[in-house]
């Protein structure tokens, strides 16, 4: 029974007890429910705080694992075997292909472009022109090839040689390789079935659920703040 005074006059109030009853149940109920669920929420909130860390260094070893094999393409290279360096480049794309924080950025094949270089300055070579001088010539204008280009190195040449500088230079471009096609680059998995991927996906799910949880947890106070007052209101009337 609650009292209150209108005009005057005081006026009881009687509540409704099933309706007192249901609300202490309902809370019962709640806070049964928050006790078991308890030890699942911490434990969801202790695991996403463990998956941090070891999804970061997992993909660390990702990148690691990545640059050890691009180290060995690039080794490899150094041979001047066109089937080993084919090898080490497959090898390094299909890790980079199903692993995830791995890519190579651009590698280049130097020992092959500079192969596939002399060949094409060999080739470019006039017949009228004796061997030894246009080997020292070439020689002598390997640093305008590596800076500048063909051209450049072509233009030396004929300077060297005493040749007519358009004549060497039309050859030369007819047999230049192109510089594009002796570097590798490989891009990366957007998400990959490996130990790092799979910890990231889990992670990921963890903390959606936390999320969901926390925004129930959220709908479901400002709920109940709502209809007390609306109880309060109406008992008040």
């Amino acid at each position: 029974m609650k009292a209150r005074i209108e005009g005057g006059n005081l006026v009881f109030i009687r509540r409704n007890r099933s309706d007192n009853r249901i609300a202490e149940q309902s809370n019962e109920l709640q806070i049964a429910h928050r006790r078991r669920s308890g030890p699942v929420w911490v434990a969801l909130i202790v695991l996403a705080i463990i998956l941090v860390p070891l999804t970061a260094l997992l993909l660390r070893q990702n990148n690691l694992n990545m640059v050890e094999l691009r180290n060995q393409l690039v080794e490899t290279d150094k041979t001047g075997d066109v089937a080993q360096v084919e090898s080490a480049a497959r090898k390094l794309q299909n890790y980079v292909a199903h692993h995830m924080n791995t890519a190579t950025g651009r590698v280049a094949l130097q020992t092959l472009y500079d192969q596939a270089a002399d060949q094409a300055m060999e080739a470019s070579k006039p017949p009228e022109i004796s061997s030894d001088i246009y080997q020292q010539a070439t020689n002598d204008c390997r640093p305008q090839l590596v800076n500048y280009g063909y051209r450049a190195w072509a233009s030396c040449v004929a300077t060297r040689v005493e040749l007519n500088s358009a004549t060497t230079l039309a050859v030369a471009d007819d047999v230049a390789p192109d510089p594009d096609l002796y570097y590798v680059d490989f891009a990366p998995a957007r998400w990959s079935a490996d130990p790092a991927g799979l910890c990231m996906l889990a992670l990921i799910i963890i903390l959606l659920v936390l999320i969901v949880k926390l925004l129930l947890v959220i709908i479901s106070k400002l709920y109940y703040t709502c209809k007390k007052h609306t109880n309060q209101n109406i008992y008040r009337g």
